[in-house]
């Protein structure tokens, strides 16, 4: 290592517990033939190096050259750690897969301030500290603006954008519809002029029309999944959960901006239920394509749908 290069107190520790790594590893090998052996415990490291800060805040080491004197005794111990005592102390899989900061928005200067102050570094640990302390506290503290992070957290809320079949690969083609039979329009008959006395039924009035009508999702028979597309659909506790008619259906793959659910070995239509992570429902018609479905939708001109 040249005598004026610095490096990551993280990066320096990753490359050693990286190294531990394989150690255990061939440990495992080795076992196989020697029941009894060694292993290391402890390990107690004592760096003799300079403390810089660059531009981003990092703190970086650099080691000491010839004849430079000043440098400081940094004493770094490693012990060992297991899984449970892992899973205690570090976030959740789920909310690593959270949007970055980035993604919702915030500058530069406003990442640092939540991650070095407060410690967020996702949209979950934002909410999640939102929540318990409220979001007047996290901008009090970051020394950010209320609107700033309410902008930001608008930005990262959950949304489903579209919702599509996947159809399975042994399912055959779907047939064609017979073509519909449209009767040619009649003669409009003479206009005759009201008679004097003579009371007319009142006009006709169609219903008004119902607004933001549930979507309605149509799939043929035979679909095994379903695709969610969206944006920050994984929380701090999980992916968002899908219900159909009340059952809850398998998540087969999640991603922050995907979710691909199971459909049930008999499906039928009814009412599909997207729980997302904030809290918030949306609702769509599932209707299974087919003859004996039992959810028919009839088009004005007398076909089946």
């Amino acid at each position: 290592m040249p005598v004026d290069s610095s490096f990551l107190v993280e990066d320096f520790i990753n490359a050693i517990t990286s190294q531990l790594d394989r150690v255990q590893d061939a440990l495992r090998v080795k076992a196989v033939n020697r029941p009894l052996t060694y292993a290391l415990k402890d390990l107690t490291l004592e760096l003799k190096v300079f403390v810089d800060m660059d531009t981003q805040g990092n703190v970086r080491f650099r080691t000491s050259g010839p004849n430079e004197s000043g440098s400081s005794v940094v004493h770094l111990g490693f012990t060992t750690i297991t899984k449970p005592m892992i899973e205690e102390n570090t976030i959740s899989l789920a909310a690593t897969r959270s949007a970055s900061l980035d993604e919702i928005g915030l500058e530069q200067d406003e990442k640092e301030r939540l991650e070095q102050r407060l410690g967020v570094r996702n949209l979950a640990q934002l909410q999640k500290l939102g929540a318990s302390t409220g979001m007047t506290t996290v901008a009090r503290l970051a020394d950010l603006s209320l609107d700033r992070l309410k902008q930001a957290l608008a930005a990262g809320s959950p949304r489903v954008t579209v919702v599509q079949p996947q159809p399975s690969p042994q399912q055959p083609p779907p047939k064609p519809k017979p073509p519909v039979f449209v009767p040619p329009r009649t003669a409009v008959p003479p206009f005759v002029p009201p008679q004097v006395g003579v009371k007319r039924p009142p006009a006709f009035t169609p219903p008004p029309a119902t607004l933001n009508p549930t979507p309605t999702i149509r799939v043929a028979p035979g679909t095994s999944r379903l695709n969610l597309l969206g944006a920050h659909l994984m929380g701090e506790t999980g992916p968002a959960s899908v219900k159909l008619n009340g059952e809850v259906l398998s998540i087969a793959e999640a991603d922050n901006d995907k979710l691909v659910v199971e459909m049930p070995t008999k499906p039928a239509s009814g009412s599909l239920e997207v729980h997302l992570p904030d809290g918030n429902v949306v609702s769509y018609q599932l209707a299974i394509d087919g003859p004996h479905d039992g959810h028919e939708q009839w088009s004005p001109n007398g076909d089946v749908e």
